[in-house]
């Protein structure tokens, strides 16, 4: 089976830029689902959080280049917030941002880990870790 990571905003963000702050093991997981022809799903609303960030100037970056390589590239999918999402999002306790809770709901209902930063997400309990 190919491997399947939900992505998450931050390290969706740093990946694409390049930045020192993404955890070499992250970056190895990422380039390794690529080479294998792995799926990197990415959540409507990780795009919704970049494009907020990147229109704040919170982090200096071409959001549309971005976009563009996730909709050119095979590897990349983006996955909708369907009813089926927020049914399994109703299910998740252990997450208050509702970003957050949606991207684990995503990673839930597909039967897959997150690829993140987020300690809060990390030690929900929610998701598989790497």
């Amino acid at each position: 089976m190919a491997d399947l990571y939900v992505m998450d905003t931050h390290v969706l963000i740093w990946y694409f830029i390049g930045s020192k702050r993404l955890k070499p093991a992250l970056k190895e997981k990422i380039d390794e689902t690529r080479n294998r022809n792995g799926r990197l799903l990415v959540p409507t609303i990780v795009l919704v959080e970049a494009l907020d960030i990147a229109e704040k100037g919170k982090v200096q970056f071409d959001f549309s280049e971005m976009y563009r390589l996730i909709r050119e590239e095979p590897e990349f999918e983006i996955v909708s917030f369907s009813p089926e999402i927020f049914k399994t999002a109703i299910q998740v306790r252990n997450v208050p941002d509702l970003h957050d809770r949606i991207i684990v709901a995503t990673a839930r209902f597909y039967g897959t880990g997150i690829l993140t930063k987020d300690r809060l997400i990390l030690e929900s309990g929610e998701i598989q870790s790497l």
